[in-house]
């Protein structure tokens, strides 16, 4: 019992020391404070802008889901398409996001503008989720499958 008492304190004190040093920063060293998080689903996730708001927030989103995408003519299911205030389209795409989103059906925030679209349409805020979709009808059958108000086949060609 002795032998085993002594064992199990300078094993203690021996693990003390050890992580006494590994602890210890170097001398003239500091510690650097943690990074801002990071979010967005980008190459480069950047932090939140200082700028705060929703008006921010969108841009950020935005800027952020569009670096990821290649707009090639893929199919896409369209989830919202808003003209709404700021803060109206944020909460809407935000609400989508967490719904729907999952690794086989992304959902990302787009512009109108960053699209071909018809003559003279005004921009809007796009939500849209991407899948494997070989056409307008697998589109529409993924949309009977999913609870959104609205969903229906986006085309993502480049704008002109």
């Amino acid at each position: 019992m002795t032998v085993a008492a002594v064992t199990f304190f300078l094993s203690a004190a021996v693990a003390a020391v050890a992580l006494s040093r590994v602890s210890r920063a170097p001398a003239g060293a500091s510690l650097a404070p943690a990074a801002a998080p990071h979010t967005g689903l980008g190459l480069r996730p950047e932090p939140w802008p200082d700028a705060s708001g929703p008006q921010a927030a969108l841009e950020f989103t935005h800027r952020d889901d569009l670096a990821t995408l290649d707009l090639t003519g893929q199919y896409a299911a369209e989830l919202a398409d808003t003209r709404a205030a700021a803060a109206v389209a944020l909460a809407e795409h935000q609400r989508l996001r967490r719904l729907l989103a999952s690794d086989e059906h992304p959902v990302l925030l787009l512009r109108s503008t960053d699209l071909r679209h018809p003559e003279g349409e005004v921009g809007s805020w796009l939500t849209v989720a991407l899948g494997d979709f070989a056409d307008q009808a697998a589109v529409t059958s993924w949309c009977r499958t999913v609870p959104a108000s609205h969903c229906v086949p986006r085309r993502l060609d480049p704008p002109r």
